[in-house]
């Protein structure tokens, strides 16, 4: 089928207003896998809106010609809620200013509602028991009772979502190299985008927990696998989180390579037509995401790093100091704050003005590490 655009109304937050997805479709539906695409689901990081309208009219083209092979829907911006969010000309699009909290949290967990829908239905074929699923999931998701406009918006997300057998999620940091979240198990299969997309760290990242949009497709498989050990139960979908780069990391000189980097992926792997040639070589190799050091403030003031974005720093090295500016001795108007690992500083907060108990960069480390000594705001 040829391209098609649909308009998904969300909540209107007010009379005289409306809210809008856009969505894109391309192949057929229903036919051959299901892949997912969405952008600024945090509305501030905008980089990856520009990498999907790229690839919105390179997959148009293709779907003209017969050469999309499977089902794809691409969201070039997942929120238009947080995309509305200013306050005094600045735009904050991470947190629903309503009191809803995170955009990327929250999402609830379907196992429960799933089992009762699917009942004693799961047979021993595996296909069979995959569609049986993934209606269950779809109902499960429309049944949800959805209230506020920050969950109106995740309901609408998972509807378009919960059936995909892959799901990317584009994100950026605050400032960051490129950097991507990749479930273990899908590694050898689909490594190659990382590759692709020149990603300095590859964090592997826990499939069977949390409340983040990523991981309801995936909670829901192991949960229902738990729940149904001598019934085959679908592997859960590839998801992945691409962090491209910073936030002011946002131009088409550097969303048009990301973009042909996402198609020759798509086309390796036969869900578009075309020879990608053999993909690069990677830039690193995975770390786990427990052995990441969230470094923390442990007192307020200004931010001066010491090393750069990108860098490779020691065990015990200090990576920034956090300056009270008023301190007369210069010495002690400086708190340093040293890394709990060796690796890559792959992230910073945009913000050089910290709070105690903040999070204000982050590093990629080989080995898990203990909980950071004071606590880590991060709602």
């Amino acid at each position: 089928m040829p391209h098609e655009v649909e308009t998904i109304p969300l909540m209107a937050p007010g009379p005289g207003t409306s809210r809008a997805l856009t969505v894109h479709r391309f192949g057929t539906r229903g036919v051959g896998r299901k892949l997912y695409f969405q952008a600024a689901l945090h509305a501030d990081e905008l980089p990856g809106t520009l990498v999907l309208n790229h690839l919105i009219g390179w997959l148009a083209a293709a779907d003209a010609r017969g050469e999309v092979l499977a089902d794809i829907t691409v969201l070039p911006y997942a929120n238009p809620v947080g995309l509305a969010n200013r306050i005094h000309g600045y735009h904050l699009g991470r947190y629903d200013l309503d009191g809803d909290g995170n955009f990327n949290r929250w999402y609830p967990r379907l196992a429960d509602k799933v089992a009762e829908k699917v009942g004693n239905r799961l047979g021993d074929d595996l296909e069979e028991n995959r569609a049986t699923i993934r209606a269950a999931a779809r109902e499960a998701v429309a049944d949800w009772d959805a209230e506020g406009e920050a969950n109106v918006l995740r309901k609408a997300l998972m509807a378009l979502s919960i059936d995909a057998d892959m799901i990317f999620d584009l994100h950026c940091h605050g400032a960051a190299v490129q950097y991507a979240y990749f479930p273990q198990a899908h590694w050898q299969a689909y490594g190659d985008l990382t590759a692709e997309l020149g990603c300095r760290v590859v964090l592997f990242f826990p499939t069977d927990e949390g409340s983040t949009f990523d991981a309801v497709a995936t909670v829901l498989m192991h949960d229902l696998a738990a729940r149904f050990p001598d019934r085959p139960v679908p592997p859960p979908p590839f998801t992945t989180t691409l962090e491209l780069r910073g936030q002011q990391d946002c131009s088409d000189a550097m969303a048009e390579p990301d973009a042909r980097a996402i198609l020759r992926f798509l086309q390796r792997h036969g869900f578009v037509a075309g020879d990608p040639g053999s993909p690069p070589e990677p830039l690193c190799s995975p770390t786990p995401l427990e052995g990441s050091d969230t470094m923390v403030a442990p007192c307020a003031g200004v931010i001066s790093y010491r090393v750069a974005l990108g860098e490779r720093v020691k065990a015990g090295e200090v990576v920034a100091d956090i300056v009270d500016p008023a301190v007369v001795d210069f010495a002690a108007a400086r708190t340093p704050v040293a890394s709990r690992t060796e690796g890559i500083v792959y992230g910073r907060n945009l913000s050089l003005l910290v709070r105690p108990g903040q999070s204000f960069a982050v590093v990629a480390g080989d080995h898990a590490l203990p909980p950071p000594d004071l606590p880590v705001i991060d709602h």
